[in-house]
């Protein structure tokens, strides 16, 4: 699934502001689905309506710094899930369940 066909993120990581937005991207010719990152911040203006920006500041580049750690980490738990997932798969079809 693409960022462009559901709009659904796979998951947001947040910290103090900064974000980063994981989007899972379908894999092409049997290979695996890859993952993509949308990093930014959110504020609120004078109205207290609330934005997203990629504009980081000087502190929020070291905030950054936590969340793409973050990112990495859950990224590397969602590639484990759809690994488990496809040999649940393959499984069920062994058995005579995928029919």
């Amino acid at each position: 699934m693409t960022q462009t066909q559901s709009n659904k993120s796979a998951d947001t990581i947040r910290y103090l502001g900064v974000k980063g937005v994981i989007w899972r991207n379908d894999g092409k010719d049997g290979k695996p689905d890859r993952y993509s990152v949308q990093y930014g911040r959110t504020y609120r203006d004078e109205d207290g309506n609330y934005h997203d920006t990629s504009s980081l500041s000087e502190i929020d580049n070291l905030k950054l710094e936590i969340v793409r750690v973050k990112v990495a980490t859950r990224i590397a738990e969602l590639k484990a899930a759809d690994r488990q997932a496809a040999r649940d798969d393959e499984d069920d079809e062994a058995e005579g369940w995928g029919q």
